[in-house]
């Protein structure tokens, strides 16, 4: 072989190798772990029985694929739904993805079901 096919060769080997490493993008109702940092939202309603929310601020972005094929978004962060972490803890969390209002309180637009966590660091 030529050194012109050499180098073909490895950029397409380099090539592969970057989509491999590429991060996955997550669909509804898949099951991820995620990490960050737990910040508590007030309720932003005037409605007495209105709960606060927790929300994780992820560590890094998330790519979420949206409804329509081909579409999506990078997320930052995810509302917490069915668990309670300490306020302003480090946490790991395991649960279903969920994308929509999926409580009666909306922080934002993407949540995390939580099946499983695990405090790393707190107050």
């Amino acid at each position: 072989m030529t050194a012109k096919a050499y180098a073909w060769m490895l950029l397409l080997g380099l090539a592969g190798a970057n989509a491999a490493r590429a991060a996955p993008c997550y669909s509804d109702g898949d099951i991820v772990m995620l990490e960050g940092k737990v910040v508590r939202q007030a309720a932003r309603q005037a409605d007495a029985a209105a709960k606060p929310a927790w929300v994780l601020s992820l560590s890094s972005p998330i790519c979420i694929a949206g409804a329509t094929a081909g579409t999506q978004s990078n997320v930052s962060a995810v509302q917490i739904v069915d668990a309670e972490p300490p306020d302003d803890a480090r946490v790991q969390l395991t649960g279903k993805l969920v994308t929509g209002n999926v409580s009666a309180y909306y922080a934002v637009p993407t949540a995390i079901w939580v099946l499983k966590q695990r405090v790393l660091s707190g107050r």
